[in-house]
């Protein structure tokens, strides 16, 4: 396998990015106009993870179609000048010279208790990764070590370990890459402070295993087999790949205001620029994400995408301010615990302050409420900042930005950009046009709500046992 090429960008020639934007269980593919980023046309698909054998583990064949059959599209409607990767940051694979050796792994598989046990007694301190443990696979340390201990033969076969985003980009272009936005976000294999492999890497995983490092913004040429796949041109640029929270982050980072982020999708992830380390709780699943620049960030998570769906069951209704109120009146607030082992209630049973709803509009009224607590909790923990940008999904939900403004006392404002982590994806070809924030959302009055979240917080920690 080759080494990673230093960084090469288009700049002026980029009339059309395409940013692939990879989940677990949905992909899409973005075409944005490289002047100012503007959405052009999004293709999207959902996928099933794929029960086994030989464990859960991502349909990459799925997305590998879509994804060809994606970019031929856009490349024959519009042209394609350079391919910007984002993903989620729990998933890698080993591969060989050409192919994966073991299918990738579902993060959310329980790797059985004895294996997971002998994982806990080899990683390091949570001072020095700043990475907290985490239920089934969601350590990429301890995925590795399930698949070194149960499939020995394969994993003596692997040539690398390919993280997510740098998987796809070595589809495409044959360059192998690790990446540190990745690694650094709750995997066990990166120090933070230092910007280097953490003990993990040489002691128990050869360091040969992971390709060179490159930076996310670093590019590769488009290859033969690429283009033949894909319809894309020969050289077309093709991004490293970057952690989608940190896609998010990225637009950010040179504002020099001290500030948080709401990146939200399938989990909540609150990111502040500017905070400090040493607020980072591991047992209310805290982490140092590594941002583009290599900075560790403060980060406080949750799962506040698949709980919102879980609390809804897909039900969609308008509610406004008054049904917010009423869920207070009425006590019909869920407590966390639906996603157990993670966000700052890790604990965390479930269940209602109260009585559950009965009601659509009181299931979507509670969950919104729900939400808004989960984030001021989390922004309490890592610090807001001089202001709060909300993006994603959570900054269409108008109402959750409301009662937000309602909890805290610094501006909000809602992300105009509706291609979520696509723009801080697409800006690692090499072009930043300038963010301009609208104005902060007004601050409102809810009845009730400063005593409620009190009561919320207190139900919610009693409730919730402290991890060790």
């Amino acid at each position: 396998m080759k080494a990673a090429p230093r960084c090469m960008h288009l700049m002026a020639d980029q009339r059309h990015i395409a940013v692939f934007d990879a989940g677990k269980t949905s992909c899409k593919l973005v075409l944005l106009n490289g002047e100012d980023y503007a959405e052009i046309e999004v293709l999207r698909q959902e996928f099933s993870v794929l029960q086994g054998p030989p464990y859960p583990h991502l349909d990459i064949d799925a997305m590998w179609s879509f994804l060809c059959d994606s970019l031929a599209t856009f490349e024959t409607k519009y042209g394609i000048d350079a391919l910007a990767i984002t993903t989620h940051a729990c998933t890698a694979g080993l591969v060989d010279a050409d192919e994966l050796v073991l299918p990738m792994l579902d993060y959310e598989y329980e790797i059985p208790p004895e294996v997971a046990a002998e994982y806990d007694d080899l990683r390091p301190a949570f001072e020095k990764t700043f990475s907290p443990r985490m239920p089934g696979g969601l350590n990429l340390g301890a995925q590795l070590h399930f698949l070194r201990t149960t499939f020995p033969k394969e994993y003596a076969s692997a040539a690398l370990y390919l993280t997510f985003p740098q998987y796809w980009s070595w589809r495409l272009t044959g360059i192998a890459r690790s990446e540190r936005t990745f690694l650094g976000s709750h995997s066990d294999l990166w120090l933070p402070k230092q910007g280097t492999y953490s003990s993990l890497v040489g002691a128990e995983f050869p360091k040969k295993l992971f390709a060179p490092m490159s930076l996310a913004s670093d590019t590769a040429p488009a290859n033969e087999i690429a283009t033949k796949a894909t319809g894309l041109k020969l050289g077309t640029p093709v991004t490293s790949g970057i952690h989608d929270s940190n896609a998010s982050l990225l637009p950010w980072l040179d504002t020099g205001e001290a500030m948080s982020v709401v990146s939200s999708g399938t989990w909540a992830v609150l990111m502040s620029i500017g905070g400090t380390l040493d607020r980072l709780d591991s047992a209310r699943d805290m982490l140092a994400n590594v941002d583009a620049h290599g900075r560790p960030v403060p980060t406080a998570r949750f799962m506040g995408g698949r709980e919102y769906q879980m609390l809804t069951g897909g039900a969609v209704e308008e509610i406004r301010i008054s049904d917010i109120e009423a869920v207070i009146a009425n006590d019909t607030c869920p407590l966390p615990g639906r996603m157990s082992g993670v966000g700052p209630f890790p604990l965390g049973p479930g269940g209602w302050t109260g009585s559950p709803p009965e009601t659509d509009q009181a299931k979507v009224a509670g969950a919104t409420l729900y939400l808004a607590l989960m984030s001021d909790t989390c922004l309490s923990l890592v610090g807001t900042g001089d202001r709060v940008v909300i993006e994603g999904p959570f900054a269409k939900n108008t109402t959750y930005a409301q009662v937000l403004t309602a909890l805290i006392e610094c501006p909000i404002h809602l992300s105009t950009d509706t291609t979520g982590t696509a723009t801080g994806a697409a800006m690692l070809m090499g072009y930043a046009p300038p963010r301009v924030l609208g104005p902060p959302l007004k601050p409102i009055q809810i009845e009730g709500l400063s005593a409620f979240r009190d009561r919320w917080r207190k139900l919610s920690a009693a409730r919730s046992t402290v991890r060790k």
